[in-house]
């Protein structure tokens, strides 16, 4: 999702495939068109770029503005991002991207779970108790492209925020873009099966 809410608030235009994951298919072709078969990742004619962030800074090279203009604000965000890009694995494992579920809280939450979500709004709180908001750094940037699936994910198990932080969460889902990808979602036919451990 990161680098396609990137693209699409930049106006670059693009073709999208999707693929259902977790079968051999998908598995198959993404090794022959991504050096680690992983997705996302984007042809540029006989060129590839698979990688979220990478995508994201080829994206801010076309297109100014996606980075706060301030390089100490640049850096900060850059900062806040690559958290996300790199961390938070047990928010990844134990609440998964899940569109389609609302509001169903999990009957438990793994301490480190919720160790992760406090560590994580402790950076947001960073970021916009600096800005005034209404996303991390004032304007919209990739650093918030960043963190809209996990808000997507609060709002899918229910997870309870600090109000200034739950407004916060709640914005990201009310962009254009993120309501086109969620559009996009509901429209699918196909169904990944349940991989949350102790729910049926």
């Amino acid at each position: 999702m990161r680098p396609w809410l990137v693209l699409k608030r930049a106006r670059i235009e693009f073709t999208q495939e999707f693929h259902p994951l977790q079968r051999d298919e998908p598995r198959a072709y993404m090794a022959e068109v991504s050096p680690f078969a992983l997705v996302p990742s984007m042809k540029l004619g006989d060129q590839l770029i698979g990688d979220s962030w990478a995508i994201c800074e080829w994206a801010a090279e076309q297109m100014p503005g996606l980075w706060p203009a301030d390089p100490t604000v640049r850096a900060q965000a850059r900062m806040l991002a690559g958290q996300m890009h790199a961390g938070f694995m047990n928010i990844r494992r134990e609440l998964p991207m899940d569109i389609g579920r609302y509001g169903e809280p999990r009957a438990t939450l793994d301490d480190s779970v919720l160790t992760d979500i406090e560590k994580l709004v402790r950076g947001w709180r960073f970021a916009l108790e600096k800005s005034g908001g209404p996303f991390l750094f004032g304007d919209w940037s990739i650093a918030d492209a960043f963190y809209t699936p996990v808000a997507s994910r609060f709002r899918s198990y229910d997870i309870t925020l600090p109000p200034d932080m739950q407004a916060y969460s709640s914005g990201l889902l009310e962009t254009p873009e993120y309501l086109e990808w969620q559009a996009l979602a509901e429209a699918e036919s196909w169904v990944i099966e349940n991989t949350i451990p102790g729910e049926d």
